[in-house]
C-alpha cells in the first residue's frame, strides 16, 4: 500500500542528498536566505506590532493559499504530467487513480511540511525578539489554506494540460467567489467542495498525461540554409524559444508587471500603509515598487532564459562535445538569442509610462538595459557550471538573491548621479558601456568554465 508514496519519499531524499553533495555552497547560501528572510518577517512583525498598525489576517491569509497553490500546481506538473517515471507505474495492474492519488498525497505532505518548518522558525524568532503571537485557530485556518490549495492546485494541473481545458471554469468560478467574499469562514467552509473538486479532476488525470500538444513542423527544405556558428546557434535557441512559447510569455509578464507596478505606484500607499506610517514612508513606496518591477522583469526575461540556454542541454550536451565547435563560439551564439528576449522585455517602458508619464523615461530605459545585462553576466558564468544538468530552483533563487543586491546598488548609483550632475545622460551611458565590458569578460569566463566539465 502506497507503493508510489513511499518511492517518491526515497527517490526525492537522494536526489535531495545527491544535490547538497555536488553544489553544498549552494544549497548552503540558499539555507542561510531562507533563515535570513523569515528572521526578516519576525523583525517587520515587530515593527508593525510596535506602530500599533492594522495587520490584514485575510491578506496574509491569501498570499500563504496563493503561493501554496502555485507551489502545488507546479508540484503535480513536475511529478505526474511530465514524469517519465511515472510511465511505469501506470503501466501495472495498480488502479491509476491510486497511483495518482498517492502523487497528490506526497505534494500535499512536502506542503505542509514546508508550511510547519517555516511557520516554527517564524514563531521561534518571534519568541526571540519577545513578541507575543497567540493565535492558534488562526494558526489552524492557515493550515486549511494549505490543503486547500494542494487540491486546487493538482485540479488545476489536470485540466491545463489535458485537451479539454473548459473543465477549468468551475475552478474560475471557485476562485471569483473567493475574491468576492474575502472571507476566511467562506473559504474554509469551501474545503468539501475543493475535495469534491478534486476528485472529479482526478477521474481525467490520465487524459492529461496522454495528451500531447504536437505543433506541425515545417519542411525539411526550408531548413537546409548555409549559416554562419553564431547565426546556427542563435536561431536554434530562438526556435526552443518560440516553440516552448516563453516570448510570449516574456512579452505578458512585461505587459503584466508595467501595469501592476503601475496600479501600486499611484494608490500602493492608500492600502498598503496603514495611516500611521503614510508620512514616513508614503515617499519610499513609489520608487520601490517601480524598482521592483525592474527585478521581476529582469528575472523573467534575462536571468531565467539565459540560465534555461544551458540547463536546457541535459540530454544534448554530449552533441555539443563532439562537434568541432569551440566553447566560446556555443556560449556566444547562445547568448546573442537573449537579444531577442531584450526586445520582449520593451513593453514594460511604455505600459508603465501609462501610470508616472515620460518624465523618466531615458532613466527607466538605462535602469532596464543595466538590470538586463547585470542578470546576463550573474546567470551566464552560473548556467555554464550546472551546463548539462536538471533545473534547479535553488539555483534560480540564489541569482535573483545576489541580483536584488547588484540592481540595488546600480539603481541607487544611477539616481544619485541623476539627481546631482547636470551631464547625468553621459555618465549613464559610460556605466551602460563598462557594463557591456564586463559582460565580454563573463562570456569569457564562461567559455572557460564549460571547458572544465
Amino acid at each position: 500500500m502506497f507503493e508510489t508514496l513511499k518511492i517518491l519519499l526515497v527517490e526525492n531524499k537522494r536526489s535531495l542528498i545527491k544535490k547538497i553533495n555536488v553544489t553544498p555552497v549552494l544549497y548552503f547560501f540558499f539555507t542561510i536566505m531562507m533563515i535570513f528572510s523569515i528572521m526578516t518577517f519576525a523583525f517587520l512583525t515587530l515593527f508593525l506590532t510596535k506602530t500599533e498598525a492594522d495587520i490584514s489576517i485575510e491578506d496574509m491569509f491569501y498570499a500563504v493559499f496563493f503561493i501554496f497553490l502555485l507551489k502545488s500546481t507546479s508540484d503535480f506538473h513536475k511529478y505526474f504530467i511530465k514524469s517519465p517515471q511515472v510511465s511505469y507505474a501506470l503501466s501495472t495492474q495498480v488502479n491509476h487513480k491510486k497511483t495518482n492519488f498517492e502523487i497528490f498525497t506526497y505534494i500535499l505532505l512536502s506542503n505542509l511540511g514546508i508550511w510547519f518548518s517555516l511557520s516554527f522558525l517564524y514563531l521561534f524568532f518571534c519568541f526571540i525578539i519577545r513578541i507575543n503571537i497567540n493565535y492558534p485557530v488562526e494558526y489552524i485556518f492557515f493550515t486549511f489554506a494549505v490543503i486547500i490549495a494542494a487540491l486546487l492546485g493538482c485540479t488545476i494541473s489536470i485540466h491545463f494540460f489535458s485537451p479539454k481545458k473548459i473543465r477549468l471554469i468551475p475552478t474560475i468560478i471557485l476562485f471569483a467567489f473567493y475574491r468576492e467574499s474575502y472571507s476566511i469562514s467562506f473559504f474554509i467552509m469551501t474545503l468539501p467542495i475543493a475535495i469534491l473538486h478534486f476528485i472529479w479532476g482526478l477521474n481525467h488525470s490520465i487524459e492529461s498525461y496522454l495528451f500531447v500538444n504536437r505543433k506541425k513542423r515545417i519542411t525539411e527544405k526550408s531548413q537546409l540554409r548555409k549559416m554562419s556558428i553564431i547565426k546556427a546557434l542563435f536561431t536554434r535557441e530562438i526556435t526552443v524559444l518560440w516553440r516552448d512559447k516563453l516570448l510570449f510569455s516574456f512579452i505578458f509578464t512585461s505587459i503584466s508587471t508595467a501595469l501592476f507596478s503601475g496600479y501600486l505606484i499611484v494608490y500602493g500607499n492608500e492600502f498598503l500603509l496603514p495611516e500611521s506610517l503614510r508620512e514616513t514612508a508614503g515617499e519610499f513606496l513609489p520608487s520601490m515598487f517601480l524598482f521592483f518591477g525592474v527585478y521581476i522583469v529582469t528575472i523573467y526575461t534575462s536571468v531565467f532564459p539565459a540560465l534555461n540556454l544551458f540547463l536546457n542541454e541535459e540530454k544534448t550536451m554530449w552533441i555539443l562535445r563532439n562537434i568541432p565547435l569551440s566553447n566560446q563560439a556555443i556560449v556566444y551564439g547562445k547568448v546573442s538569442s537573449l537579444s531577442l528576449c531584450f526586445i520582449t522585455s520593451l513593453p514594460f517602458i511604455p505600459y508603465i509610462s501609462i501610470f508616472i508619464g515620460l518624465d523618466d523615461i531615458v532613466f527607466l530605459l538605462w535602469l532596464l538595459a543595466a538590470s538586463f545585462i547585470a542578470g546576463i553576466i550573474i546567470s551566464v558564468p552560473l548556467g555554464a557550471k550546472y551546463v548539462g544538468k536538471k533545473s534547479d530552483i535553488l539555483l534560480l533563487y540564489s541569482i535573483a538573491m545576489i541580483l536584488l543586491v547588484v540592481l540595488a546598488s546600480i539603481g541607487s548609483i544611477g539616481e544619485l548621479i541623476r539627481v546631482n550632475i547636470w551631464y547625468w545622460p553621459v555618465l549613464l551611458l559610460l556605466i551602460l558601456l563598462a557594463e557591456v565590458g564586463v559582460l565580454f569578460l563573463s562570456l569569457k569566463l564562461s567559455s572557460k568554465i564549460i571547458s572544465l566539465y
